[in-house]
């Protein structure tokens, strides 16, 4: 018996204790609670005299302080500030639940304080809905643009993928001319094109050509051509010339080859050889003197050479030349034994123009040689008067195309039509990108 009394005694002194500890607790956590309701309390005290004074930064950083002390708003007037507030940073949705909490703790619904609150509701409630249908247009306008530029987007590869088809490959490309063609360069040959794309010269075969009144002229080679081919521009007819071995078996190459002229006579002065090569490249033939020996009498006859030989060479002040085909005007080169070109002899002026000054006379027309005077090229009348320049029937270009680089190897040609510019190519066109996309999105 005295066991189990001492047993219950026991038990009775444990629960005791057990209920003082959690009393204890208990009063601690009052205690604290009832202090951090008052610590919250003070920063709204502080919060609602911010917002009077219009320190809006202030006032939420007191309210934001005074809600990590209070864990649940219980009281209308924390809802009310933390309301204000929300609604000056234009927080709607937040601002919203604050108010609602407002309505749901305030015991008096008919003060001036209610009434300003729920005015204040109202607006928050207009501002919410403006916020949504502001968020749904903005939401349908992001949509619509997102189509538009997926639209845009196919447009512009649908045009990306066609202009390619518009893409000339070529290195190069010299001014047009007035027949509306250009020399152009690919690996390092020249060929011929159109202002809208047509090849009419492969770039195979020349490395040089020559644009000059109304004919091209391509080499092989700028300084030794072996190979010449003549494009006429007027009758766009081209062929290749003779090989220079026709004119003299002994030559070796074309050599000098001066510029074409509208009457369409081409002088050469080919290597190793005492002539000049004179060819009509309307005829296709080589020009030579019809009878040299008849030539030479009247030039005797008028004191223009002293005397000539059987071998046709001519004497003029004791020396002896080999005379060359007329290159017109009534000039011919006049020639050194060996080959070698002393220079140029005017029969009309019994004038000789030294090849150490003139080295080159080209074809006569028009009343006007070319000339190459110490180097520089330029132009001369049969009495001398010499010019910079004179008219190319070649001319300048005045069509509506431009070649524009794209990349190294790679040009596109720009034609304006109707006062706008298109992409073209032989016979097909395309508008410009924003012209296309234009067109495709009305």
């Amino acid at each position: 018996m005295g066991i189990v009394l001492s047993r219950l005694n026991h038990s009775i002194y444990s629960m005791k204790t057990i209920l003082t500890i959690l009393f204890v607790i208990f009063n601690v956590i009052h205690i604290n609670a009832q202090t951090d309701l008052e610590i919250g309390s003070v920063y709204i005290k502080r919060a609602e005299q911010n917002y009077l004074d219009n320190e809006m930064s202030k006032a939420r950083e007191n309210f934001d302080k005074a809600i990590t002390y209070i864990k649940e708003i219980n009281e209308s007037r924390v809802a009310r500030i933390g309301t204000l507030l929300s609604y000056d940073i234009k927080d709607y949705t937040k601002a919203k639940i604050l108010a609602k909490r407002y309505f749901e703790l305030l015991p008096e619904k008919e003060t001036d304080e209610y009434n300003e609150m729920l005015d204040l509701y109202v607006a928050i409630d207009d501002d919410l809905k403006k916020r949504e249908l502001d968020e749904q247009r903005k939401k349908i306008e992001r949509i619509k643009l997102e189509k538009e530029k997926r639209h845009l987007d196919s447009i512009t590869n649908l045009w990306n993928l066609k202009s390619k088809d518009f893409l000339v490959s070529i290195d190069d490309i010299k001014a047009f001319n007035n027949y509306n063609v250009a020399i152009f360069k690919k690996t390092r040959k020249l060929g011929l094109i159109d202002d809208r794309g047509n090849v009419i010269i492969e770039a195979n075969t020349y490395e040089h050509a020559i644009d000059h009144d109304g004919y091209i002229l391509f080499t092989d080679d700028e300084i030794k051509p072996t190979r010449v081919f003549s494009y006429n521009l007027r009758t766009k007819v081209g062929y290749q010339l003779p090989s220079v071995t026709q004119f003299d078996e002994q030559a070796y190459d074309y050599g000098k080859i001066m510029l074409p002229r509208a009457n369409g006579i081409l002088v050469a002065y080919p290597t190793n050889t005492a002539n000049v090569l004179v060819f009509d490249l309307n005829t296709k033939q080589f020009q030579s003197i019809r009878d040299k020996k008849e030539l030479l009498k009247t030039l005797k006859k008028n004191d223009i050479i002293d005397k000539y030989n059987k071998d046709l060479q001519i004497k003029i002040e004791k020396n002896w030349f080999e005379l060359g085909n007329t290159i017109g005007g009534g000039v011919h080169p006049l020639y050194n034994e060996g080959k070698t070109l002393h220079g140029f002899l005017s029969t009309s002026q019994g004038k000789i123009y030294t090849s150490d000054y003139y080295s080159h006379f080209g074809s006569y027309c028009d009343g006007k040689f070319e000339i190459i005077e110490n180097g520089n090229n330029g132009w001369m009348d049969p009495e001398g008067l010499k010019f910079d320049s004179i008219p190319n029937e070649s001319g300048s270009y005045s069509g509506n195309s431009k070649f524009v680089k794209v990349k190294p190897g790679q040009f596109k040609i720009l034609h304006k039509t109707n006062g706008k510019e298109v992409l073209i190519l032989r016979d097909k066109s395309i508008l410009l990108l924003e012209d296309y996309i234009e067109k495709h999105t009305n």
